[in-house]
């Protein structure tokens, strides 16, 4: 898995937690990439960790067929990003 993030931002506060709380490694790089954000640019962090990818991805979670990705976590709760790898949002487990 790998995971965009802005470089000061909650998203990758939030995702690293999630990660150190889950007990999964990760690495952390510098993005060779930039988001365009208003009349400036905002640097972004790479966030590289070995998780399962989950397909299909749940209806829950699927907007559109093929607009998102999905991550598994131990826990089970899910790591959901867009199709370009940037941070949606991590969800609670899916009930079974």
């Amino acid at each position: 898995m790998v995971i965009f993030v802005f470089a000061n931002g909650s998203d990758r506060t939030e995702l690293i937690e999630t990660l150190v709380k889950e007990g999964v490694a990760y690495q952390e790089g510098k993005a060779t990439t930039e988001r365009e954000a208003g009349v400036s640019a905002v640097q972004l962090v790479e966030i590289q960790a070995n998780l399962p990818e989950v397909f299909p991805v749940p209806p829950e979670f699927a907007e559109s067929d093929g607009s998102v990705r999905v991550w598994r976590l131990p826990s089970g709760k899910m790591i959901i990003t867009d199709m370009d790898g940037n941070l949606e949002q991590i969800s609670g487990p899916i009930p079974r």
